[in-house]
């Protein structure tokens, strides 16, 4: 193949990347998605915190130990989606960074009131670290501790057929959202 007809075909392929992939490049962004897969709004992790109601679930999740609870904050995912007209759809989608699709139905959500978690508890050992400062109540959720935005629901409100079952519903390091057809 001549050098220039490779470079077309190489820009082609490029150029047909749906616009939702390249949407993706960023874990610190999360990207809603309208009913054509197009993105109809990004919000960076600051305005999650500014723009919406940020509330606390002191839960534990299927991977942490028996009697461990996490206080995580952010905004309630049900909040989220009402305000992009998403909250009228039987069902949506997450997507994580690496790809991996959660479908959750929006009756799941309402029962359970899931956030969009983006901060977790100060510890002791955060502030011996200096993660935290003194004062410091909240600290924004690491890549090891499944963020920057990690689906967080109330576990021990969860059916106990939700474990494991359905373990798929706590999405991390969540980039997109978008509705189902």
């Amino acid at each position: 193949m001549r050098p220039r007809t490779l470079i077309t075909s190489v820009c082609g392929a490029v150029a047909s990347i749906p616009l939702a992939f390249a949407a993706y490049t960023d874990p610190n962004v999360l990207t809603i998605e309208d009913a054509e897969r197009g993105p109809a709004a990004r919000h960076k992790i600051e305005q999650l915190r500014t723009e919406y109601e940020n509330v606390a679930i002191e839960t534990r999740t299927p991977w942490t130990k028996d009697g461990e609870v996490i206080t995580f904050r952010g905004p309630r995912i049900l909040d989220v989606l009402r305000s992009h007209k998403l909250d009228v759809n039987a069902s949506v989608q997450f997507i994580a960074y690496d790809n991996f699709t959660s479908e959750i139905t929006l009756e799941e959500i309402r029962s359970y009131g899931p956030i969009f978690a983006i901060d977790r508890a100060c510890t002791d050992a955060d502030r011996q670290s200096k993660r935290c400062a003194l004062d410091q109540v909240f600290t924004p959720l690491a890549p090891k501790e499944q963020g920057p935005i990690f689906l967080v629901w109330p576990y021990e409100e969860l059916p106990a057929a939700y474990v494991p079952a359905r373990n798929s519903i706590w999405v991390w390091f969540v980039v997109a959202v978008r509705p189902v057809q």
